[in-house]
């Protein structure tokens, strides 16, 4: 494969790499780190779980779904909690969910209204990721579109180099 083609093929696959990033955000698709032993052994702490939007009239017990827990149980830096739905009650207009992490022995001590909530619900979950992404900083999207423009710097300081030692009696233009 020619040097040319092979540096094509590099920043194809870089775009394409930060546009599907950038769809599968845009589709409501979430990268839930956990980062505690709640939810062993379905999800055990260091996974990442993917999650996909669903409404809270379509949750189920016994789905494992991720949101936020209401006040005063919010977690420091706003991050979901992954637990699984234990139970529904309220009435029709305001329903309720009661969670529970699957290693717990007792019930979350909170309910979550689900009328407008923001959930996902887990469709994957890998194992040992989730200690990437929770380590990164800023937002998963983030991480994964600078990941990508980094390397694609990198490269291109590489070539440069390379370019310059192929040429050696060659000066740069004045400015």
């Amino acid at each position: 494969m020619s040097h040319r083609l092979r540096r094509t093929a590099v920043v194809v696959a870089q775009v394409l790499v930060v546009a599907a990033v950038v769809v599968v955000h845009l589709c409501g698709v979430r990268l839930v780190p956990v980062l505690t032993g709640s939810m062993t052994p379905y999800s055990p702490a260091g996974s990442l779980v993917v999650t996909v939007p669903v409404a809270g009239e379509d949750v189920a017990v016994g789905d494992v779904v991720a949101f936020r827990p209401p006040a005063p149980f919010e977690v420091v830096g706003g991050h979901p909690i992954l637990h699984r739905v234990a139970g529904l009650t309220g009435a029709p207009g305001s329903p309720l969910m009661t969670t529970q992490g699957d290693a717990n022995p007792t019930a979350d001590p909170w309910q979550v209204s689900l009328a407008g909530a923001d959930l996902g619900r887990s469709v994957l979950v890998i194992p040992w990721v989730g200690r990437l992404v929770a380590g990164g900083a800023g937002s998963t999207l983030a991480s994964l579109a600078g990941g990508a423009l980094l390397l694609g710097g990198l490269g291109a300081l590489r070539r440069g180099r390379r370019e310059s030692r192929s040429c050696p009696d060659c000066t740069p233009a004045a400015a």
